[in-house]
């Protein structure tokens, strides 16, 4: 057995990926990462005593789809392995959906793979994800301002999804490739640097490898997983600080501000976002600026002080006891107020319940830094036809984000699953589209209008009179 086919069935049974008797979907598109998964899985599953059955996906995009389906067909034939190929109209499916091409064959894949294992009862779906596909992944999240947990690993194992090739690079996999005299497939749009990941694969990473040190990938891989077992360490330690210093009573949750101020830094900012969860059970759309704008709170004189947070919470300090709550004071908003932007100018209404919204339409240059405020979200203007701050109703959908696919969800359902109180549901004003809906302020936007290389106008909506102190 050759050392890339020892290193990849190490990694296997290291992490407990297929077990003996498994039934595994391998996602084969003929490229050279797929190609290198199948080749090596058929090595090894004697040996792993699995059973493995290809799929392949025309995209319907590229000229050559039907040569490549071609080339799949062939190649598994020849290994002897299971083959089938699905088609699926993605440039049709995109604009239907208002996605980008990219958002919506990957959506398609993942729903294609998860149909055809239910189909033949397999227990998992192999990708070909490897390691500079988590070093990729790390500097764009970190250029982008992402925090520790952003830098986190991509998991060898998620659910029934199984990534076998992180163990090695992917100049490891094309010598594999050079040395068995395997040929694949080459998607000539992997080679321009017109979009971030392949100006980073193409152009940053080589220039790394070459100037910095040849092992830049392997490094920012390790320093990837680092970074997850730090941050799990940080929440594991930061849960049971909580569970000592937090009670929960009566929709609300209280503190001693000076156990708090007992703690670290860190730690003290994973228990107050632990404090939000245990009220909205949300923790996406909470930023820093909220966390810190509790903690300054307790760090103040003796007293009572106060600051209004997103979604009609509040903190209060009552000298050293720290406490957060729902207010009951929400204002209903009375009927849906509709707008439809222009492009280059600025629209300014006032919401009840929710605060001054400013909208604004501008030209996406894809340099301009993504804003970073709670209440300031950025949306494609291209797939938005109105925009509507209402309240929920029955036909309400929101698009969610699931690892690597994005699945419409009924609102009801949504905010059932964010612990949303029963009493806030029919205050909240959401922003929507006709039954779409775009953005829950306080918790997350539709991941079907989110800015994409392909967006060409942004809608800018900012929400203002939110989170401002008083005491």
């Amino acid at each position: 057995m050759d050392n890339f086919s020892k290193k990849v069935l190490n990694y296997i049974q290291k992490n407990n990926m297929l077990p003996e008797g498994a039934r595994v979907v391998v996602g084969f598109s003929g490229g050279g990462d797929s190609t290198a998964l199948l080749t090596v899985l058929d090595v090894l599953r004697p040996i792993l005593k699995i059973e493995i059955f290809a799929i392949h996906i025309n995209h319907l995009i590229r000229s050559e789809a039907y040569e490549d389906e071609a080339f799949c067909r062939s190649f598994c034939k020849n290994l002897g392995v299971s083959f089938i190929s699905k088609s699926v109209d993605i440039p049709l499916m995109a604009k239907e959906k208002s996605l980008t091409e990219e958002e919506a064959g990957r959506i398609a894949r993942y729903e294609i793979f998860s149909a055809y294992a239910k189909e033949i009862s397999a227990d998992f779906i192999a990708v070909a994800h490897h390691q500079n596909d988590v070093a990729e992944t790390l500097l764009m999240n970190l250029l982008r301002g992402s925090g520790l947990h952003g830098g986190a690993a991509i998991r060898p194992v998620r659910d029934n999804i199984v990534r076998p090739l992180l163990c090695v690079t992917r100049h490891e996999i094309e010598e594999y490739l050079k040395e068995n005299e395997i040929s694949f497939c080459t998607d000539k749009t992997n080679l321009e640097s017109i979009h971030t990941r392949n100006f980073i694969r193409n152009e940053v990473i080589p220039e790394l490898e070459k100037k910095i040190n040849v092992r830049a990938v392997e490094h920012l891989c390790a320093a990837a997983i680092s970074f997850d077992k730090a941050d799990e360490f940080i929440r594991d330690v930061a849960r049971e600080a909580y569970n000592k210093i937090v009670t929960f009573r009566e929709g609300r949750v209280f503190a001693d501000t000076k156990d708090l101020l007992s703690e670290k830094e860190i730690i003290r900012e994973n228990i107050v976002l632990f404090m939000f969860e245990e009220l909205v059970k949300n923790r996406k759309d909470i930023g820093a600026v909220h966390v810190e704008a509790v903690l300054d709170l307790i760090k103040m004189a003796d007293g009572q002080a106060s600051v209004d947070l997103p979604y009609g919470l509040c903190a209060k300090r009552t000298y050293e006891k720290l406490e957060i709550y729902q207010k009951g004071n929400q204002i209903k908003i009375n009927g849906p107020v509709t707008v439809k932007p222009s492009i280059g100018e600025e629209t300014q209404i006032v919401i009840p319940g929710l605060g001054r919204a400013t909208l604004s339409v501008f030209p996406y240059d894809k340099q301009t830094e993504y804003p970073t405020e709670t209440y300031t979200k950025w949306l494609d203007y291209g797939r938005i036809q109105e925009v509507s701050f209402r309240t929920r109703r029955g036909d309400d959908l929101i698009c969610i984000s699931q690892g690597d696919a994005i699945h419409q969800k009924p609102l009801s359902k949504f905010m059932t699953d964010e612990k949303i109180p029963k009493d806030m549901r029919d205050l909240m004003v959401i922003i929507a589209d006709g039954n779409n809906v775009l953005w829950v302020p306080g918790y997350r936007i539709s991941a079907s209008c989110k800015v994409s290389e392909a967006t060409r106008y942004i809608l800018e909506i900012k929400i203002d009179d939110g989170g401002m102190s008083n005491g």
